[in-house]
């Protein structure tokens, strides 16, 4: 396995895994795999532009991903917020999830970012347990954060500081 920055030229690739994300984990998201399978190529490079996005790779195959976006607001630079993690079901309970989130941290960090802020379903306790693992803390909680079709979920805010130990 390898991991390397996804850029621009990864478009069809990380649309691919994107689809296959919202359609395995449907509520697990934001996004919804109707909104993304309509988004035309140029929104895709432009997202995979902007967002610091990591690829999974085994051999040439894209299994996993996780992302940041930085925080664009003066006073808030120093953070960002990690988003679209997730490994295809054959490439999970292997170390990978961790290892891909430390690697973004890394990343993080070379671009003096300090916090790493994350929001996960409260239902979701395998996520809530990996974001645990990498060093997260939970923070907070935002009730009826997500609506799918008539039911609310609350969401979990983690935490990881990256500037102590």
């Amino acid at each position: 396995m390898t991991i390397r920055r996804l850029d621009p030229s990864d478009w069809a690739r990380f649309r691919e895994i994107r689809l296959d994300m919202l359609r395995t984990a449907p509520t697990a998201f934001g996004s919804t795999q109707e909104e993304w399978a309509a988004k035309p190529e140029r929104d895709i490079r432009d997202w995979l532009a902007k967002i610091h996005t990591l690829g999974l790779f085994d051999g040439p195959r894209l299994v996993g991903t996780a992302a940041f976006h930085r925080q664009t607001s003066p006073r808030a630079t120093h953070r960002a917020e990690v988003i679209a993690v997730y490994l295809r079901p054959a490439a999970r309970g292997q170390g990978h999830a961790l290892t891909l989130l430390a690697a973004l941290a890394d990343a993080a960090k070379t671009q003096g970012i300090v916090q790493l802020d994350l929001h996960v379903a409260d239902w979701n306790a395998p996520a809530i347990a990996l974001y645990e693992r990498a060093g997260f803390a939970t923070t907070g909680r935002m009730p009826r954060a997500m609506r799918h079709g008539g039911r609310f979920s609350d969401t979990l805010i983690m935490v990881r500081a990256l500037d102590t130990p």
